[in-house]
């Protein structure tokens, strides 16, 4: 596999230049020369393999690494991945069952395995292990009868982590049968007006954010519209699609804003209704698809990522449910 980036098509670079740092010597973020695909057949197949194997064989498609299911299984254990059913055609993965709590873990560890030079991960490799991931979840979805092969399914991501939203556009590319991919903040956002109104005030984020939503443009727009962001983001300026533009970036995405009264709403509102902890950016995501039917009144399955432990918002979950920190530890350890 060799990698351009975001702003050259014409250089390529190894496996190890894009594991050891996050953008290239033009300032890029990475990208696969060739994005690897999956056909019907093989989508279908993902049902009967573990999500051990799947990640595998996913991360073996960017890195030739080599990994076998046993490989993940003995760096992540076997239950690293549990998915849980809730009402309202909502699917709920824990990506945080490890010694942490965190999925981060499921990051680090891996990359760990892969990397000569096992660090902080790189910014191409937290995008390559969502991927991984969500063939993995979508795997034990199909295993579970949830969906089958010949529907598409939204996915709902909270704004903690910008390379959810860019993993999920490469997966849908890849072939994963993605609907839509609803993005939710807390508060207003830049990104919000990108794929709304098509305009994104390119001075008023940081700098993780401005890649990130470079790595967005790319996959929609393609090079020349990145260069115009380039040349925004490099005076300052606002950056704005033109009306050809707007509905090409914004096809199946969907930001919603929910604020922290309505995050405790749905964390109180999903223990009554499923006796389900459901963590406060599982719930920021819950409340995006609340938004999204609303608007469209689409009704398909969707996926949620839980990827905190529940245990690290003791508080918070107490102030929506009553529950106390004790009683939460036995719920999670019964569940």
């Amino acid at each position: 596999m060799l990698y351009v980036t975001t702003r050259n098509c014409k250089d390529a670079f190894t496996v190890n230049r894009c594991l050891s740092t996050d953008t290239a010597p033009d300032g890029g973020c990475f990208s696969p020369m060739r994005i690897p695909t999956y056909e019907g057949k093989e989508i279908a197949a993902l049902k009967d393999k573990s999500f051990s194997q799947i990640l595998a064989e996913v991360l073996n498609k960017f890195f030739s690494s080599r990994l076998t299911a046993w490989d993940v299984e003995l760096s992540l254990g076997k239950n690293t991945s549990r998915i849980d059913s809730l009402s309202h055609k909502i699917t709920i993965a824990e990506l945080w069952r490890n010694p942490t709590g965190n999925f981060d873990y499921i990051t680090q560890q891996m990359y760990a395995k892969i990397a000569s030079n096992p660090a902080k991960p790189s910014l191409w490799f937290k995008v390559a292990m969502r991927i991984a991931v969500f063939f993995g979840v979508y795997g034990q979805i199909l295993n579970a009868d949830l969906i089958t092969p010949d529907k598409t399914f939204d996915i709902s991501l909270s704004a903690d982590d910008f390379t959810s939203p860019i993993a999920a556009l490469y997966a849908r590319q890849m072939g994963l049968p993605i609907g839509t991919i609803i993005y939710t903040y807390e508060n207003n956002s830049n990104v919000w007006d990108l794929i709304h109104r098509g305009i994104f005030n390119t001075a008023s984020v940081d700098d993780v954010l401005r890649l990130g939503v470079e790595q967005m443009i790319y996959i929609t727009l393609g090079y020349d519209a990145v260069t115009c962001y380039r040349q925004a983001c490099d005076a300052g300026k606002v950056f704005s699609l033109d009306e050809e533009q707007l509905p090409v970036l914004n096809k199946g995405l969907f930001c919603a804003v929910a604020g922290t009264d309505r995050r405790e709403a749905v964390i109180n509102s999903v223990f009554r209704s499923n006796s389900y902890i459901i963590d406060p950016f599982a719930a920021l995501s819950y409340g995006g698809v609340q938004d999204y039917r609303a608007r469209v009144g689409e009704s398909r399955m969707t996926l949620l990522l839980a990827e905190r432990t529940p245990l690290d918002f003791s508080k918070e979950i107490s102030a929506a449910t009553g529950i106390t920190a004790d009683k939460l530890m036995d719920h999670i350890k019964l569940s």
